[in-house]
């Protein structure tokens, strides 16, 4: 059966600055990088240098839009002094993809910081809030008339974890006390630069959300006797739905931005999360990072977050694999997955595979290769991915056609 997809639906890819960008010495992970010992980022892609070679590849490929993000360093290196040189590529960035007819999807915060920034406190120190709200300001004032869509932050959850109760990203910190206060403070800073943006905005159109990593999780159904369902519940409560329905009942979200990868098998511990199960006993695929490969649950996220009557965007959908035919069945079992939930008459309103480029993956450094481009970061050379090809037939018919619709 062929599915369509809605006329203007948005069809694109991710990438994020720091990841790609190359040369961001004044954000906090560059810092991270060299006291922790990682391998560092460095020139990453090079996509501040390669940016509309990078964008002639996108459009090349039939995408109409393409989300990126400022780096906020770059933007504000130091305290109170803007960044005319810095903050002019990404107005760059923006009328090229003008030129391309593609619809930028800026990012305002994707997991950086400046240096400055989090020496002071970070998202621990509530007075710092007007200096994100200032860069939000000023990064939008200057954009809007050429940007309509805006991600204030993105995966805060994820971000909040890593950082605040796994110390494995900066600050580096263990603790639940702490975890919970940085992300009060996130929370309260997307909803006055949701109120800021509408302010600036004013009778003009934007369309503003987060990027929500969400995750289908299932009970273990070894030895399950009702303990393994209760874990699941509070995971996804918490991990998947409890920002969400905040900033819902806030009246601070114009969509949902979901960020789906896997699905995950919870059973329970002693502790108040439970755990993910990765024994042998689960059978299905997982992809190089461990991550359970599970399409039919971005199916299941869909028809839930119908229920909160908003559209959504797939903000971020990808995998790892050496091998292209396992990135093609990954791509189009999820994007399947898509046409069957609008078939069903949940609102999507477009799909962005992450990411354009192989990049630099955070503490996983460069061992993690999810782009549509293959890139060689001794030379910057860029290679089409053989399944990029597949998402851009997708993409230009925009229809798939799928075997069975129950």
């Amino acid at each position: 059966m062929r599915l369509y997809f809605p006329h203007n639906f948005l069809w694109g890819s991710s990438i994020s600055s720091y990841q790609t960008e190359g040369g961001n010495i004044y954000s906090d992970w560059f810092l991270w990088e060299k006291e922790q010992g990682l391998e560092h980022a460095g020139a990453s892609a090079n996509h501040y240098k390669f940016f509309k070679e990078d964008i002639e590849i996108a459009s090349s490929l039939s995408h109409n839009a393409f989300r990126f993000s400022l780096e906020w360093s770059r933007i504000y290196p130091h305290k109170d002094r803007f960044n005319e040189v810095g903050f002019k590529h990404y107005e760059d960035v923006i009328s090229t993809l003008k030129k391309y007819n593609i619809t930028p999807v800026v990012t305002l915060h994707h997991f950086t910081n400046p240096i400055w920034y989090t020496k002071e406190g970070g998202w621990l120190n509530h007075k710092l809030i007007d200096y994100f709200l200032c860069y939000v300001r000023k990064a939008v004032s200057l954009l809007k008339d050429n940007v309509k869509y805006w991600i204030i932050f993105n995966e805060p959850v994820v971000y909040v974890y890593n950082g605040f109760l796994e110390g494995i990203w900066p600050p580096g910190l263990k603790s639940t006390k702490e975890a919970l206060r940085a992300l009060r403070n996130i929370l309260r800073a997307y909803i006055l630069s949701y109120q800021e943006i509408k302010r600036i905005y004013a009778d003009k159109k934007s369309f503003l959300s987060i990027a929500k990593n969400m995750r289908v999780f299932i009970p273990c159904f070894y030895l399950n006797f009702g303990q393994n369902n209760l874990f699941s519940f509070i995971r996804s409560r918490f991990f998947n739905f409890y920002v969400l329905d905040y900033l819902y009942k806030n009246r601070c979200l114009d969509f949902i931005g979901l960020n789906y990868y896997c699905g995950e098998f919870t059973k329970a511990n002693f502790s108040l999360w439970g755990r993910e199960c990765t024994d042998a006993h689960h059978k299905l695929k997982r992809n190089d990072l461990g991550w359970l490969v599970f399409p039919s649950g971005l199916y299941n996220l869909l028809v839930r977050l119908r229920n909160y009557n908003l559209p959504i965007v797939i903000t971020e959908n990808g995998t790892v694999t050496p091998l292209d035919e396992e990135y093609a069945s990954f791509m189009i079992s999820h994007i399947e997955s898509v046409a069957k939930a609008i078939n069903d008459g949940v609102d999507v309103r477009g799909y962005f595979w992450w990411s354009l480029l192989d990049n630099f993956e955070w503490d996983k450094g460069y061992s993690c290769r999810f782009g549509l481009v293959d890139v060689d970061f001794n030379n910057f050379s860029r290679k089409i991915k053989p399944f990029a090809l597949k998402y851009r037939d997708i993409c230009r018919n925009n229809f798939i056609d799928i075997e069975n619709v129950d």
